[in-house]
């Protein structure tokens, strides 16, 4: 099941896009760029382009999946930013949960807001 062509990973999830400048790497981030280009798409979901927004539609994807996978949370942005309500953060951490079979990658540049949410699953 490689369903992106990231080398590390088998699949996305984006129950959150969008993010903004935390650190000087800002200038190399693919996903900006792949946001606005799926913007003038016509994309739905990046109708705002970048702009942080929680996509409801998409916390349940994973449990469809039945092959186990390695799986990249919130290519597209942050999960941790800080316009991302606690309450959906603890249910992206519930479906993970409820998912054991996979591995859930999570990546942030908000890392002091990730130690506010401390029971995470061992497959995340």
């Amino acid at each position: 099941m490689a369903n992106t062509k990231i080398e590390w990973t088998e699949e996305t999830w984006n129950p959150v896009t969008g993010c903004e400048e935390v650190s000087g790497s800002w200038v190399h981030c693919y996903a900006e760029v792949m946001a606005r280009r799926l913007q003038a798409m016509g994309q739905d979901k990046y109708e705002d382009g970048f702009e942080v927004r929680v996509h409801e539609s998409e916390l349940n994807r994973p449990n469809h999946w039945r092959v186990p996978c390695k799986v990249f949370v919130s290519s597209m942005g942050d999960t941790f930013h800080e316009q991302v309500p606690d309450e959906f953060i603890e249910r992206i951490q519930q479906v993970i949960a409820d998912n054991e079979v996979h591995i859930f990658q999570l990546l942030t540049k908000r890392a002091e807001r990730l130690r506010d949410f401390p029971e995470w699953p061992d497959n995340a």
